[in-house]
């Protein structure tokens, strides 16, 4: 299989490009079309200053550095004025192609520059070419702006993928924070000395209209049941002798909906076991046994 070597030209690569473009349009003019001796001299003179520049800044770019974006300006305003040449006046959107958007005085040069021009060797009839010369300067880069656009785009839907996954870690961390504090809590209720004492501080903490704790028989039901209707919640909890039902009355049947409270009002009963063995037998029903 063969292997294809891609290259990738760069943009000062692409510029140097279109400074060649233009000396050789501006060398070859002056050779064949333009008759005066001294201005075709001087424009040959002005086309290879104007390409030595070019290629020092393509091979030692740090050295005009900070002229690099205007020095074509120098050259090829001179070289459109003395070919003479109404076309060679679009020359001057060149630069424009390589300093847009990137930076707006350079191309603010090139347009008012080509419309002085073209106004000079034209008359009033060339302002009417202002809208062209201004699409030609910005259509070359409508690509890279769309590219730029896209990129914005991909980046600031990386940027919301980021922040949502972010608040969902922290969600679940205050989450854990909360239990744990609960937790916390729950653990310094069990140093009360008394099952009544132990469930007024559950009710204290979540402020509970009421808690009952009832005495069940060995066959019935095991099963977590919460009722809308009266907003209560009830536990069933396994004793060391028989069984007993732990019921928690809410404020609101929203709380029911709470999974975390139901969870935290689970552990609530079952270590209400620590505090109750177990109740007398031959219960003929369920009896109350503790109210708060």
């Amino acid at each position: 299989m063969l292997n294809y070597n891609i290259v990738q030209f760069d943009k000062s690569f692409l510029t140097a490009g279109l400074r060649f473009l233009l000396f050789f349009f501006f060398t070859t003019y002056a050779l064949f079309y333009v008759s005066d001796y001294i201005t075709k001299a001087v424009i040959i003179v002005l086309s290879a200053i104007y390409i030595t520049l070019s290629l020092t800044a393509y091979f030692y770019p740090w050295t005009l550095k900070k002229i690099k974006d205007y020095f074509d300006y120098v050259f090829i305003l001179p070289l459109a004025f003395l070919s003479g040449e109404p076309v060679a006046v679009l020359s001057l959107l060149v630069p424009a192609l390589y300093t847009f958007p990137k930076s707006l005085v350079p191309f603010l040069i090139s347009v008012v520059s080509t419309c002085f021009l073209l106004w000079f060797n034209l008359g009033f009839k060339g302002l009417l070419f202002i809208p062209l010369v201004l699409a030609l300067s910005i259509s070359p880069s409508s690509v890279d702006l769309l590219r730029s656009l896209q990129k914005e785009r991909k980046y600031i839907k990386k940027l919301r993928d980021s922040y949502r996954s972010i608040q969902s870690d922290l969600m679940s961390l205050e989450k854990e924070k909360r239990e744990k504090e609960r937790l916390l809590e729950l653990f310094k209720l069990l140093d009360r000395r008394t099952p009544e004492e132990y469930l007024k501080g559950i009710k204290e903490m979540y402020g509970l209209r009421a808690i009952k704790v009832l005495a069940l028989k060995d066959n019935s039901t095991e099963e977590v049941l919460a009722d809308y209707q009266k907003m209560v919640f009830s536990v069933p909890v396994k004793l060391e002798q028989g069984k007993a039902l732990v019921v928690f009355y809410v404020n609101h049947p929203a709380e029911l909906m709470d999974e975390s409270l139901k969870k935290e009002l689970i552990q609530c009963a079952k270590l209400l076991s620590l505090y109750i063995a177990g109740f007398e037998d031959n219960l003929s029903k369920e009896q109350v046994k503790i109210a708060v």
